[in-house]
Formats: C-alpha cells, structure tokens, sequence
C-alpha cells in the first residue's frame, strides 16, 4: 500500500522547488505514485568533508559525510526518517571532476539501502550545490534509483574563496533524497 503525500508534505517538496530552483536545479517529483519509494524532504541535511581540501585544480581526495531524513514519506509505512554514511574517493576540484561513492541509509526501522553514485561538485552564485543520481545495491530498495540535491546555504561567497586558499574543505546544508522504482 502506498502511502499518500500530505498537504504538509507537499508543501515541504514546494519549498524545495522554490529553492533549489533558481540555482539551476530541479526536482521532477514523482510521475507516479507507484513507482515513489520513499520522498525524505527539505529538513534533510547533509554534511560532507574532503580530505585533502579541494583546490581549483582536480587531485586525489577522500570525502566522508553523514546525512539525516527527519521526515520522509514511503510506500513502507513503517519507514518514516532515515540517517547515513557516506565515504567516497576519486579525482575531484572545485571547477571540475567527480567521483564515486557510497552512502548506506539506515532507516528508522532498522532496515538499510546502500546506494552506489557519483558525486558532482557545482559552484553556483558562490553556493556549492552536490548533485546526486545513483542506484541502490543492496538492501531495502534495492534496484532503486536515488536522486539527491544539495547546497550549502552559509556564506554564499566562501566556497569560492575557499577554493583559492586554503582549500574548500566540505559543507554541510540541506537536501532531499528520492528513491524511485522504475520497475514496471
């Protein structure tokens, strides 16, 4: 049984458009209620960290984070938030690159999806904005496709400067994160 997204909720996910929006992202919601695994909404936050901290030019880093889902909404009526790890490792800078990761979602119930993804570092307005498209390989969900957006909403001039000196050396902000089955 699929559980419905509330006004509240919808409210939330309109917030998020209106956000992420006008820095060049968007979120298309789901074009159907059977294929919405579970929508975590806005109150979401994200915090990532590099090391050795980025610098313009793209070089060998480790990023490691952590996420929670205060609020999500799921065809599992059981599942209701969720937090995370994330450990990734690759050849990413500030104006280009990526790198795959890993992050494993521990929901409330106990029950775990360890999506695989690439990550992509944008700099928009001075704001550093993540995201995220990726598959779930193993545990609930699994064969899921993961959408997430993030931004850092701080300083907005910080990431920039960071990136000149001493290096950008993570971010934490808010996000969202959409798991969608595109099985028939």
């Amino acid at each position: 049984m699929l559980t419905r997204v509330t006004s509240a909720r919808a409210a939330v996910c309109g917030a998020v458009l209106a956000l992420l929006g006008p820095l060049g992202m968007a979120y298309a919601g789901p074009a159907h209620a059977i294929g919405q695994d579970v929508i975590c909404s806005i109150d979401g936050t994200n915090t990532l960290a590099f090391s050795p901290k980025l610098r313009l030019a793209e070089q060998a880093v480790t990023m490691t984070g952590t996420g929670t889902y205060p609020t999500c909404v799921s065809s599992d009526p059981d599942i209701t938030s969720g937090t995370s790890t994330i450990f990734g490792q690759g050849s990413l800078g500030c104006l280009s690159g990526s790198m795959p990761a890993t992050e494993t979602v521990t929901w409330n119930t106990g029950e775990s999806s360890t999506i695989s993804y690439t990550v992509t570092l944008n700099l928009f307005a001075g704001q550093a904005a993540f995201v995220v498209v990726g598959t779930v390989t193993a545990g609930k969900f699994a064969g899921d496709t993961v959408t997430s957006e993030g931004v850092t909403l701080d300083n907005p001039i910080t990431p920039l400067l960071d990136c000149l000196a001493p290096g950008y050396g993570g971010s934490t902000g808010p996000t969202i994160l959409t798991f969608t089955d595109l099985q028939p």
